[in-house]
């Protein structure tokens, strides 16, 4: 039985909530930026420069986070999110072809190394409040902002690396400041990213563009509406072959063009194969399958077998969900 334990946070501006979750959740992060090589670990000096030269408005946010955790080098490293070790995972997302505009997508990885926090916040209030799958404590995995921006992330199938931001906090920063899909298209374009990572974007106007990002290639805009672990082409042979994605990239292709394919019909899809794994041991389990309907500011999480859970910006809920993630699996 594998089971996480989820939370809902609502906390505007970073203070008890945030730092009593870091507090308890923080080990195995602190753990993976301990294990940068020496010849690439930046000093704190590069990490708070990173962070004022290419996402000005964060750097106050970062100085607050900074202050919550203390001196520790090694968690304001984390905070900073630049050049950090490689991370390598699954993922599905895709956009719903029929009905209201919406996001739907299954986050795969190890239950280990995973906040389990839906976060809303209010800190920088340029497009109003964000609603986030919390990632690294400052970043965010996939989430929406009350002007109408949704998004989600995926590994992009190729282990290069480059001095740039881990894409949490690339995330994090569009949703703050960014009110459509063509703000955050400009902005995803000058941003470094330091691992090849894939990114859907959608709007309340149902304006949609995939992103595949790299630290070695100009980054490429696209107007699929799905996106698995790998961009233009398979590069990464046994990764691709061990994450299926070209099996869940075609089958995401089908799904889209069946008539009438809503976003219900697509979170089903996801709760079974080839998209729901349950290998938590190699980070391909399946811990959660979201949906975003930025039109309506409305996020739900589903596992098999369990109840949804529900939250919006006019009504969410601090609260707990344990969740056993093999019950009503395939």
């Amino acid at each position: 039985m594998t089971t996480v334990e989820f939370v809902a946070v609502e906390e505007d501006w970073p203070g008890p909530k945030w730092q009593a979750r870091f507090g308890r959740c923080a080990a195995p992060y602190l753990g993976w930026i301990a294990r940068e090589k020496p010849e690439r670990r930046p000093s704190l000096q590069e990490c708070r420069e990173a962070i004022e030269r290419h996402m000005p408005e964060l750097a106050p946010l970062y100085d607050r986070l900074c202050e919550l955790v203390g001196p520790d080098a090694t968690a304001r490293r984390l905070l900073s999110m630049w050049c950090p070790p490689p991370l390598f995972g699954g993922c599905s997302v895709v956009v719903a072809p029929s009905g209201e505009p919406a996001l739907v997508r299954n986050y795969d990885f190890t239950p280990d190394f995973f906040e389990g926090t839906l976060l809303k916040s209010r800190w920088l209030g340029r497009q109003g409040a964000v609603i986030a799958m919390s990632e690294g404590f400052f970043g965010v995995l996939d989430g929406m902002n009350e002007a109408g921006l949704a998004l989600a992330l995926t590994f992009g199938g190729r282990p290069a690396l480059g001095h740039g931001f881990s894409i949490p906090l690339t995330l994090r920063y569009v949703l703050e400041t960014c009110a459509d899909v063509p703000a955050a298209v400009e902005t995803l374009r000058r941003l470094p990213c330091a691992m090849v990572q894939n990114v859907l974007l959608l709007d309340r106007a149902g304006r949609h563009s995939t992103a595949w990002l790299s630290p070695d290639r100009p980054p490429e805009f696209v107007g699929l509406g799905f996106t698995t672990n790998h961009q233009r082409t398979v590069e990464w042979l046994e990764s691709a072959r061990f994450s299926r994605t070209v099996e869940r990239a075609t089958r995401l292709a089908e799904l889209c063009k069946l008539p009438g394919m809503t976003a219900d019909g697509l979170r089903e899809a996801l709760q079974q194969p080839p998209f729901y794994r349950t290998d938590f041991a190699a980070a391909l389990g399946s811990l959660y399958t979201s949906v975003y309907r930025p039109a309506s500011g409305m996020v739900e999480l589903h596992w098999p077998g369990e109840a949804p859970w529900r939250h919006s910006f006019g009504a969410f809920q601090d609260g707990s969900r344990v969740v056993d993630l093999g019950r009503g699996a395939p």
